[in-house]
């Protein structure tokens, strides 16, 4: 009888995580580390340790394949960048490691412009957020041809979806809507490649199940839509659904310095390699995140 493989995810309480999860249990022994207390409510099988990887390693006994998705989210804010990858690096360290799957983020193309393949070089202008993902991504590279075992980088474009937090636009505009408040945008011309975290978690949990046979040593692979929407549709159609036109106020804000005009992913590596698509469609999933939101 085959045994199930066994699973380590940093981060399983956050806003992919707690998806993610849900998504392995059915396939595999998952032990879920977080700094946050047990939020509860884990499918059964799941071990739910709290641990704040800033201040400790976690032991490995027996052959583990990581899922890191623990990263501060102050994406302006270099220290704290470095923080987390410090962080990365010492848990690679770490005994008992089989394999890795780590998540990096679109935000490694910096300026770069139009259909991003995995093996395109990061633009000049990194953000802070962007500069820690990448050098992650390099450090688990390396650890990967050093000790010979498979690793996989993810870069997920712009995910959105319940429960997701701060001051990104769509989070901000359901807020926004929610409570009636007026909301201060762009002019939102700019185009992205907008992915539900629903897909998102379904990416990472099929790599980390496939990646005792992938061929690769290591590999990136973009998730995304694979299409470019503009970010001002995104924005409208949550104000029509929302019944919040009048609370939207676009071109109040300006564009960022250096913002690329247009971003999308080249998503055939998560397909080839680990039979990866996106299923939810933008406006499929903004029509569910607006009822889900006003309810």
């Amino acid at each position: 009888m085959n045994q199930l493989p066994r699973i380590v995810v940093t981060g399983s309480a956050g806003f992919i995580g707690r998806r993610m999860v849900a998504r392995l249990a059915v396939g595999a022994n998952v032990i879920a580390l977080d700094r946050a207390p047990d939020p509860g409510g884990w499918p059964t099988g799941v071990e739910y340790r709290q641990l704040d990887l800033g201040r400790e390693m976690p032991v490995f006994k027996g052959n583990w394949i990581l899922v890191h998705l623990a990263w501060s989210l102050d994406r302006a804010n270099a220290a704290a960048q470095r923080e987390s990858l410090q962080a990365f690096a010492r848990l690679l360290g770490q005994a008992g490691l089989a394999g890795v799957v780590g998540l990096g983020s679109a935000e490694e193309y910096g300026e770069l412009e139009g259909r991003l393949r995995e093996d395109l070089a990061p633009g000049a202008k990194l953000s802070a957020y962007g500069q820690a993902k990448h050098a992650a991504g390099k450090v688990l590279e390396d650890w990967a041809r050093g000790a010979g075992r498979k690793a996989v980088w993810l870069r997920p474009f712009v995910v959105y979806g319940p429960g997701q937090g701060g001051n990104m636009a769509i989070p901000y505009a359901l807020r926004c809507a929610r409570e009636r408040i007026p909301g201060e945008f762009s002019e939102g011309l700019q185009f992205r490649d907008f992915v539900h975290v629903d897909d998102v978690a379904d990416g990472i949990a099929a790599a980390a199940l496939a990646l005792p046979a992938l061929k690769p040593v290591f590999v990136v692979c973009n998730l995304g839509w694979g299409e470019p929407v503009r970010l001002r549709d995104v924005l409208e159609r949550i104000a029509d659904q929302t019944n919040a036109r009048n609370l939207f106020r676009f071109g109040a804000r300006p564009m960022r310095p250096g913002e690329p005009q247009e971003q999308y992913a080249e998503t055939s590596s998560a397909a080839d390699l680990f039979g990866w698509r996106a299923k939810i469609s933008w406006k499929k999933g903004i029509d569910a995140l607006c009822r889900e939101s006003l309810r």
